[in-house]
């Protein structure tokens, strides 16, 4: 009996929940997920794991440490109740938890969950009136789905946007990550005073890359142009995004099995910088 293993390193999930996770708002919750990477797999593999890549998803509704942890054990689950018995000597070499940067509006949510089902009910009627076996057995299956549905909706709604995610998919040297940080806390306004002092930065380890998270509150400029920016220091980058999606690797998790997903520049921030 084989499980998930999603906590890579506990402190490194604490520090980033204290420093890099915003406080919830009332109609605010957090929102995660699992992703199984059929990019990660031989042919082989995947014709045992057919499953759609997003296979798990998670709320979580209080902004406190241990809530916020238990939750996240919760993943932790037995791997053949999500897919074949077989796939447990692989599965991890694909697997990745995603974290939403924002945490979602419940609120503007639920009023998308609402017009959806509205629209089912009203392909029911539709169907049902027409007499139409083909139509009801779609409209049907909508019914059946809704739940993932519903659920996926969540996820297309931010509340609070603390961070803008700069993703930077390049096998970094030292010196490459060194380059960037230093371009990004020499932008300075007309003035000449820095954007970016330490704390307004986090630098996310992953095992693609490096996501640059940047205070939104202190970005004052179009993020393309930092991106370009970056490419011109790094011309060998296989992509340099802003990450409209707003989801990353979890700090804290273990991703693609061996990748600890870590916060590279903790040194600059202090007690000062946390936000719970």
């Amino acid at each position: 009996m084989s499980y998930f293993k999603i906590i890579g390193d506990e402190s490194e999930l604490k520090w980033f929940f204290e420093y890099g996770v915003p406080p919830l708002k009332k109609n605010e919750i957090y929102f995660v997920s699992m992703s199984l990477r059929k990019k990660k797999l031989d042919s082989e593999e995947r014709k045992i794991l057919t499953h759609n890549e997003m296979f798990n998803k998670l709320q979580i509704r209080k902004d406190d440490w241990e809530y916020f942890l238990s939750h996240i054990k919760r993943l932790e689950q037995r791997i053949d109740g999500y897919f074949p018995i077989e796939s447990e000597n692989f599965i991890h070499k694909a697997i990745v938890t995603y974290w939403n940067l924002s945490p979602i509006n419940a609120y503007s949510a639920m009023k998308d969950q609402m017009a959806h089902l509205t629209e089912i009910m009203s392909e029911l009627t539709d169907s049902a009136l027409k007499s139409s076996a083909p139509a009801l057995n779609n409209a049907y299956y909508k019914v059946r789905k809704s739940f993932d549905t519903t659920q996926s909706l969540f996820a297309r709604n931010f509340g609070t946007k603390y961070w803008i995610d700069i993703d930077v998919d390049h096998n970094f040297t030292e010196s490459e990550y060194d380059k960037v940080m230093q371009l990004l806390y020499n932008i300075v306004d007309s003035k000449n005073e820095p954007f970016f002092i330490p704390g307004d930065i986090m630098a996310v380890s992953t095992a693609g890359g490096i996501h640059f998270l940047l205070k939104r509150d202190k970005v004052k400029l179009n993020p393309t142009w930092i991106c370009k920016e970056i490419e011109r220091i790094l011309p060998k980058a296989k992509e340099v995004v802003r990450n409209s999606n707003e989801m990353i690797p979890l700090v804290g998790t273990t991703q693609y099995e061996n990748h600890i997903v870590r916060v590279l520049n903790k040194e600059d921030f202090n007690e000062s910088h946390k936000i719970h």
